[in-house]
């Protein structure tokens, strides 16, 4: 599988990230190759992003399209099975987001099969940009310009919008990652045609510990099934700086759970393990409603969902169970779901 990453190339630790992914595949004998089109852009820094930032877009559009055919022959004439090209859609630059339509060239010569764009918590995107290297010129620019936390939400949803609008283009899957998850979850992208994505949703607010315990069993088990796509993965901000910045950390919390996740997964698998309170999770049933409407499947475990509302309007008929045993009895031996065989030991352990 050829993937294309990509994100915000400043305020994620996006390279740890991929390196475990490497590792993960080294540990299953798979070799990953990783092309950082940075790194090829700039010839490692001989020509810094800031001045082909500050140059015209037709000379630096040149440069990415001359860099993405070489990648796009070495891919082919060492025949890689598994590679990572980890590149950014847009740059924020002088308070203005430069997008990059390299969506042609990207097709024409990488030939991807999905495109993954990475993100994280607003608020630990902020820590990481105030806390950058300034040895780099342009992350010691980045640095300098103080981004506010609307500014960084909105650089990250034209990440995600315009690596949405080149998948549409070229005909391909495209997904949202938060990289709190564990790393097998961009593995089985990176390696696996066409696997089963799923969006586990679950009342988050208000949970007893018992209860996210049973949670989070069902969500580790899964993973034996399904790429998951875990909501808990991006710790929503608890401290702001004015009301309009928590408005807008609402309002992307919701536009991400809704539209990046439950509108670009395959499945959503609602868990309410709950046999009386509390009642069932406004979140939970806007998700399932939005699932419906994209034409999801959907699933629920519910010890008392037997109702004419929950299985005629959000879950599908015979998608309704009442314990996680009958849930995970059903993938097994009615949709005989097939498991993933590698080692995933290097994933991030879930608080279980």
């Amino acid at each position: 599988m050829v993937t294309l990453v990509t994100g915000m190339l400043a305020g994620m630790d996006d390279d740890r990230y991929l390196q475990q992914v490497v590792e993960m595949g080294a540990q299953n004998g798979r070799e990953i190759k990783v092309y950082n089109a940075i790194e090829e852009f700039t010839k490692g820094g001989k020509k810094p992003l800031q001045r082909l930032l500050g140059t015209t877009d037709y000379v630096f559009e040149l440069t990415r399209e001359r860099e993405y055919e070489k990648i796009g022959y070495q891919i082919h004439a060492q025949k890689h099975e598994d590679v990572i090209i980890r590149c950014p859609a847009t740059v924020e630059w002088n308070r203005i987001n430069r997008k990059f339509k390299d969506q042609r060239i990207i097709r024409d010569f990488i030939k991807p099969d999905l495109i993954v764009t990475l993100i994280d918590a607003e608020w630990m995107i902020k820590r990481k940009l105030e806390n950058l290297d300034a040895a780099d010129p342009f992350l010691r620019a980045l640095r300098q310009r103080n981004h506010t936390l609307y500014e960084i939400l909105s650089w990250m949803n034209e990440e995600v919008s315009l690596s949405e609008d080149w998948a549409k283009y070229m005909g391909i899957p495209h997904y949202v990652i938060a990289i709190g998850e564990p790393p097998e979850c961009l593995y089985k992208l990176v390696t696996h045609p066409d696997p089963w994505v799923v969006y586990v949703s679950y009342s988050m607010t208000h949970a007893t510990p018992e209860m996210r315990l049973v949670v989070n069993e069902v969500i580790h088990k899964l993973r034996d099934y399904a790429v998951i796509v875990d909501p808990q993965t991006v710790e929503i901000g608890s401290e702001f700086d004015s009301e309009e910045d928590k408005e807008a950390i609402y309002a992307y919390t919701v536009h991400r759970d809704l539209h990046w996740y439950v509108g670009k997964v395959h499945s959503v698998v609602a868990i309410h393990p709950y046999p009386d309170r509390p009642p069932l999770s406004a979140g939970m049933m806007d998700e399932l409603g939005h699932a419906r409407d994209y034409m999801k499947g959907r699933y629920m475990i519910f010890p008392k969902g037997f109702s004419p509302f929950t299985t005629d309007s959000y879950i599908e008929k015979g998608h309704l169970f009442e314990s996680p045993e009958d849930f995970f009895d059903f993938l097994e031996n009615t949709e005989k779901r097939p498991k993933f065989s590698e080692d995933f030991s290097l994933q991030s352990e879930m608080k279980l």
